[in-house]
């Protein structure tokens, strides 16, 4: 199962964080954003791509890389990191309203 805030490795060896609602959890599909090691350059403005931890790992997350993936296409779950559900909410609203 692929729950909403959970990160996937995916085959490739990229990081995503599923932002799918568990409400759609019956589709064959996540939409998710991808997910970098917490020393990848920052943008201008630090709420749109928080530092999120999620056992050993501390990650920045990147909202306006967004994709849709297959559940296979996931691979392998790493961890979830709902602790931080504000956060990664605060980071789309400030790419999607500018607020």
């Amino acid at each position: 199962m692929a729950d909403q805030f959970d990160i996937w490795r995916t085959a490739t060896g990229d990081l995503v964080l599923v932002l799918q609602h568990d409400l759609l959890s019956d589709l064959a599909t996540r939409t998710v954003c991808v997910v970098l090691p917490q020393s990848s350059p920052a943008p201008t403005i630090a709420a749109l791509a928080p530092v999120i931890s999620g056992g050993d790992l501390r990650l920045r997350i990147v909202p306006h890389v967004l994709a849709t993936l297959t559940l296979s296409e996931l691979g392998q779950n790493v961890t979830n990191v709902a602790h931080h559900r504000d956060r990664i909410i605060r980071a789309f609203d400030v790419m999607l309203s500018g607020t």
